[in-house]
């Protein structure tokens, strides 16, 4: 393509690339990859109560290095409807009771094209005779062992149902591993590339859900329905590829990394010092944890990082309640979260008693260390631009909460009744979302992540769980009429 810029007006509205001063260099690009595919699957029932099926794929990607082209990727799933079996006929209260498990592996070719191979990009010098002379640089390195990521998961669950389907049940354990996580690595300066794509480990998940569905009345002009999901999670790092810690890229200039990935630990823990009160001249003491041999050294520094808290969810909750009385219907939908930690940013920077100048929160009034009171177990140092302020459990906060997420109240008119010609039916509603949250959490929504992003960096997935100055999910109220022709 080619671009310019420079016009002296735009009269003539031709778009007219010749009518520019400045014609920036031409550019172009192309990009080719190929995926080959191989698939079998086999199906089979029996009496519709024993069901197998099973099926293997390979897949060949010209995006991978060149000693790992091709993954396998075999899955297989079991059920076994335990209602239909003849012991089962007498149990009359239970309507349908279905076991199944599952195993398969997929796989993930999230890279862009030529990244394994060594790339070259072309550039203009100017010399001596001051013309432009064309070369080439290289512009990322090589691995021709790149391979596939893969993800391993193993499902064991029921479901039942209870007197004529009102009230039904399904539950599940789910185990999945990813192997071999496809992930941009930070390089040192000195290699001339700031990173490169590689397979850096294994990553665990596991945990159970829930789902419990009930019919609570069903008469002429009464009905009500509920629905609630629990599930969990526990997130782990298996292995790290050279068993180094790998950090989240940086919260900002005054801050250290906030975020890591350590074997054994959850992905993306919080890490940091523990505060130890104030110092006798008003600042922030940290704890000394650890010195290079394993014990406190009486030095604080790096080494007296350690893990503060979990971004992650120990489980999630909702509940969705339907109830309709005549013409009136109202439905409630409460969700929530519980066992998280947030990294409450923002009361680092305005809560930080002016370390950067920033404007603060009034909380600080009257809750600061000062030479008239020199306490030192006050919530916050000295008013001093040499505060020293980093990533501590000063910051750390508990990100449970319950929000009730929607509420809507309608009215369903009795168009017919009404002898209304035009309507099939209508319908006037009043409705809010985001009515109400209950939490602990000082910030304006514990729901928040103001800073990670979903991409190949790893230092950039790594930051979880951040809250800079997030803006809260919006209250809103609506008023409406539905109406069907």
């Amino acid at each position: 393509g080619a671009s310019v810029s420079g016009f002296s007006n735009n009269t003539t509205e031709n778009y007219d690339l010749g009518a520019a001063e400045v014609v920036n260099p031409p550019s172009s690009g192309i990009s080719e990859w190929v995926l080959a595919s191989w698939l079998a699957r086999v199906n089979y029932s029996f009496a519709d109560k024993y069901l197998i099926t099973g099926s293997i794929r390979a897949d060949g990607s010209s995006r991978f290095g060149a000693n790992n082209k091709w993954g396998t990727f075999p899955s297989a799933a079991i059920a076994w409807r335990v209602s239909e079996e003849p012991f089962m006929s007498d149990v009359t209260v239970m309507s349908d009771f279905k076991l199944r498990a599952s195993y398969g592996i997929t796989g993930n070719t999230a890279l862009n094209p030529y990244q394994s191979l060594d790339q070259l990009g072309s550039v203009k010098v100017i010399f001596a005779n001051q013309t432009d002379e064309v070369g080439f640089v290289p512009t990322g390195i090589s691995n021709s062992d790149l391979k596939w990521e893969s993800t391993a998961q193993v499902d064991i669950g029921f479901d039942v149902s209870f007197l004529n389907n009102r009230l039904r049940l399904t539950a599940d354990y789910y185990k999945k591993n990813t192997n071999d996580l496809l992930a941009s690595v930070p390089l040192p300066p000195s290699v001339g590339f700031g990173s490169t794509l590689q397979n850096i480990g294994e990553i665990e998940n596991q945990g159970f859900e829930f789902t419990l569905s009930a019919d609570l009345l069903r008469t002429t002009e009464l009905s009500w329905d509920v629905t609630a999901n629990f599930s969990t999670n526990k997130n782990k790092v298996i292995e790290i590829a050279g068993g180094s810690d790998i950090f989240a890229s940086g919260q900002g200039a005054a801050w250290s990394n906030t975020n890591i990935a350590r074997e054994g630990e959850p992905l993306g823990s919080f890490y940091g010092y523990l505060e130890d009160g104030l110092t006798d001249n008003g600042f922030i003491q940290y704890k000394d944890v650890s010195g290079p041999d394993g014990t406190p050294d009486g030095t604080v520094n790096a080494l007296d990082r350690v893990i503060l808290g979990n971004p992650s969810p120990d489980f999630f909750y909702s509940f969705n309640s339907n109830l309709a009385y005549k013409a009136f219907e109202l439905n409630v939908i409460l969700e929530g979260a519980y066992g998280n930690e947030i990294f409450n940013a923002t009361n680092g920077t305005h809560l930080n008693s002016f370390q950067r100048g920033n404007n603060q929160f009034k909380d600080i009034i009257g809750n600061y260390w000062t030479a008239e009171n020199p306490d030192p177990n006050a919530k916050y140092p000295k008013i001093s631009s040499a505060t020293q302020i980093d990533i501590s459990d000063r910051f750390i906060e508990d990100g449970s909460y319950l929000r009730v997420k929607s509420l809507r109240l309608a009215y369903n008119l009795p168009v017919r009744q009404l002898g209304v010609p035009f309507f099939d039916f209508a319908q006037i509603y009043l409705s809010g979302t985001n009515l109400f949250t209950f939490t602990k959490y000082e910030g304006l929504d514990p729901e928040v992540n103001t800073k990670g992003v979903d991409g190949q960096n790893i230092a950039n997935r790594l930051n979880m769980g951040h809250d800079q100055s997030g803006y809260p999910n919006a209250k809103t109220y609506a008023v409406g009429l539905k109406l069907n022709f």
